[in-house]
């Protein structure tokens, strides 16, 4: 068959003209080497042992002298960055010279390199052992993160077997034997048409381009070497990664299981995006494809190297006989690398399949029409139906929806490491310092737990042992968390008469009838009448818990001597004060980190929840030295997952943000902005900072209004009848701006 002037020169070429007696005369007279050559097998250059330490590689007269400068840099760059890599080493000329010139019989003139002999056996010669999916994954990622600093000019050229033009191939379909063969891949021609555009906004850079069994060297249990740069050029490093799979899984007897430990092992180098990945299937497939067609166009031409032209096809076609029928090929890729979970697809069956699994009414659903919610960022969530929502609700991402800095960390902090905390890791021991020097004096313990339930349920096991007391006094409406212990504590939960007789209230700081707040003496009035009534059940007070911005009862703002009233008469009466900083915490009220700082309070208990993590699970208890060391005379803590590196990560991120953006005052300001924006529409707001209610008489259904015209918010307080806004921090004037135009349209609509 002719050739197309469009082939890649050195397949067009033939292998150097050179005998044993002329490389091993240029090799004395250019390197000062004497040495026995012994000729090694090779395609289009030709390759010779010298001695047991060195390879003298001439290369093809087709090769370009720029590319094979390229292939020595790139050497030298993978020495230099990643040196533990086994790569062979350039030895220079006498003239300190990394290539030399050799003249071929035929009058050709071929460059030369000699670099050095790694040990190991070739992989393709080989019976693969078990370790070498994985090893061979972990490989070929480092090699990639290895040049990704690399550039060169001679690396933008175009290969015959690049996966991504095996369609430029199509000439050869008919040097194929079989016709039913030749049917199959002219169908699987069409099917890559697209290939090369669907890789060009993918990660690229220059690669390797050959990392393939045959330039793989095994022993000893590991990779021992990689060898032959003569293929490196620019390409999409999932290209790379398909080469390298395609080489494995022609020699597998378990393609999804080779796959599997590969891309395991891979990812846990180099992170693949799910636009990669998408394509992994239809790469390893067009790659087996070329493997066959330059098989048929170069076997005839060169018949004494047919055995080593022709040793991928059968590999290649088993490979296309398995997968290339499968509809799920890209879906099966997304499972195994754990990048198919993520969804923007309206799903009409979403509501009655949670109905069904979920329990129903168990956990209902915000919104008369729930929303299916498919991606956020900032202080923005959008929907699967395309439309985007100002959150002026949800607390916990408190700075921001997927914030970078929050979703680096713990993702690289997955990838590293994720355990529990009964061994050393540095994170939890920096967060718990962090937190507690936020903290006054004398509150010098933290205890990780994974959320507010949790945090306020071992403070009632530590105030329980501490006193030796079984009462505890919260807000009437409060709310605490989800446990056994601190369900019970939420008043707001349940019906008066379904109160635990070990739970007492004492009535949430309102305000008269002629607007004046409740003093500390009223405070401690209230108190004591709490008192009375466990008394009454055989109880006396272990602790009282208090929310400091009453949340659930409506948003309050008490004044300090009223905060300062509860705290003091539950230490008189022999009990323990509890600061709830889940929903104030975090800067939120405007002034200081955590709520409770504002009214000259010191705690024997601090809970941390919610906003900790900016939504990953974490969450942590406060106290002082003493009490902890009571509770550990007679009992301990554990949680698997409380204070593991991953959480902790997320947690110190979020200090870090708040930190340098200065969102304790921020949330000061915008609330300010924000609540002098209502007052203009006429509509009073009670709160502090950035945790505002706004009382209505039909607030349900204006939050269902204000959903409308593109805001989210909660109710809260006594039938639900004041609106709940509590946004992300990161706020501002814009996102003020937005709020008052949807909520007054919402208001001139209700009028």
């Amino acid at each position: 068959m002719d050739v197309t002037p469009e082939r890649t020169p050195s397949m067009v070429a033939d292998p150097p003209a050179v005998d044993t007696p002329t490389v091993s005369q240029s090799l004395l007279e250019t390197y000062g080497v004497t040495a026995r050559l012994t000729e090694l097998r090779s395609e289009r250059d030709r390759n010779f042992l010298a001695g047991t330490d060195l390879v003298v590689k001439v290369s093809n007269s087709g090769d370009d002298a720029g590319q094979i400068a390229m292939e020595c840099a790139a050497m030298q760059h993978v020495e230099a960055v990643a040196p533990d890599l086994p790569i062979p080493r350039l030895l220079p000329t006498t003239a300190g010279e990394p290539i030399a010139t050799l003249e071929a019989a035929d009058g050709r003139v071929h460059q030369v390199r000699v670099i050095t002999v790694l040990p190991g056996a070739d992989a393709d010669l080989t019976a693969l052992p078990s370790w070498f999916a994985a090893e061979f994954g972990t490989v070929c990622a480092e090699f990639a993160r290895a040049l990704q600093g690399f550039g060169h000019p001679a690396a933008y050229r175009k290969l015959d077997w690049d996966p991504r033009l095996v369609v430029d191939l199509g000439g050869y379909v008919e040097s194929v034997p079989d016709e039913s063969r030749r049917t199959q891949l002219r169908d699987l021609l069409e099917r890559f048409a697209g290939l090369e555009d669907a890789t060009r906004g993918l990660p690229a850079s220059v690669l390797h381009g050959d990392l393939t069994l045959s330039n793989v060297l095994i022993g000893d249990g590991r990779i021992t070497g990689v060898i032959d740069f003569g293929d490196m050029h620019h390409t999409a490093r999932v290209c790379d990664l398909a080469i390298s799979l395609t080489s494995l899984l022609r020699e597998s007897d378990d393609l999804w299981g080779d796959a599997r430990q590969f891309l395991d092992a891979y990812q846990r180098v180099l992170p693949l995006d799910p636009a990669e990945v998408e394509l992994i299937g239809e790469l390893v497939l067009a790659r087996s494809a070329a493997s066959i067609l330059i098989s048929a166009w170069r076997a005839p031409l060169y018949p004494d190297n047919e055995e080593y032209l022709t040793s991928l096809v059968t590999g290649s076609w088993r490979i296309l006989d398995e997968w290339a029928a499968l509809t799920d090929l890209a879906d099966r890729f997304h499972h195994l690398c754990g990048t198919s979970r993520v969804t923007t697809v309206a799903d009409p069956t979403l509501l009655p399949r949670r109905r069904a699994a979920l329990g129903g009414d168990l956990s209902p659903l915000f919104y008369r029409e729930p929303l299916q919610v498919v991606r956020a960022a900032g202080a923005w969530v959008s929907t699967a139906d395309g439309r985007r929502y100002l959150d002026a609700y949800n607390n916990v991402p408190v700075v921001g929806h997927a914030h970078p800095a929050v979703v680096q960390a713990i993702s690289r902090q997955a990838a590293i490491l994720n355990l529990n905390s009964r061994y050393l890791h540095p994170h939890a021991v920096e967060l718990a310092e962090r937190l507690v020097t936020t903290m006054p004096d004398g509150l010098d313990t933290c205890v990780f737990v994974n959320s507010g339930s949790e945090a306020n349920d071992l403070a009632w096991r530590m105030a329980r042992i501490a006193t030796g007391r079984s009462g505890v006094l919260v807000a009437d409406l409060a709310y605490h968390g989800v446990s056994e212990a601190t369900a019970a504590w939420s008043t707001n939960t349940y019906p008066s008469s379904a109160r635990p007789t070990h739970v007492g209230i004492f009535e949430a700081p309102r305000l008269s009838a002629d607007g004046e707040q409740p003093t500390g003496a009223d405070a401690r009035e209230r108190v004591r009448a709490g008192y009375d009534e466990l008394r009454l059940a055989g109880h006396e007070v272990a602790l009282l818990a208090v929310d400091s911005v009453f949340s659930s009862a409506g948003i309050l703002t008490p004044g300090d001597d009223f905060m300062r009233g509860l705290q003091d008469e539950v230490r008189e009466a022999g009990g323990l004060f509890l600061a709830d900083e889940v929903q104030a915490g975090f800067g939120r009220g405007g002034r200081n980190l955590w709520r409770f700082l504002d009214f000259g309070l010191t705690p024997d208990f601090v809970t941390l929840g919610k906003p900790m993590g900016n939504g990953h699970p974490v969450a942590a208890l406060i106290t002082r030295r003493e009490i902890a060391e009571r509770f550990a005379a007679v009992d301990e803590f554990f949680s698997t997952f409380a204070g593991n590196p991953v959480s902790c990560v997320a947690a110190l991120t979020v200090l870090d943000v708040i930190e340098e953006r200065g969102l304790v005052a921020r949330s000061g300001e915008i609330g300010d902005l924000l609540r002098a924006g209502l007052a203009e529409l006429g509509t009073p707001a009670r709160g502090q900072g950035l945790i505002v209610g706004v009382e209505l008489p039909d607030a349900p259904d204006f939050a269902e209004r204000l959903r409308e015209y593109g805001v989210l918010v909660g109710t809260t307080g006594p039938g639900g009848g004041v609106l709940k806004i509590r946004p992300p921090l990161i706020w501002s004037a814009t996102e003020v701006e937005y709020f008052i135009a949807a909520f007054q349209k919402a208001r001139d609509r209700w009028t």
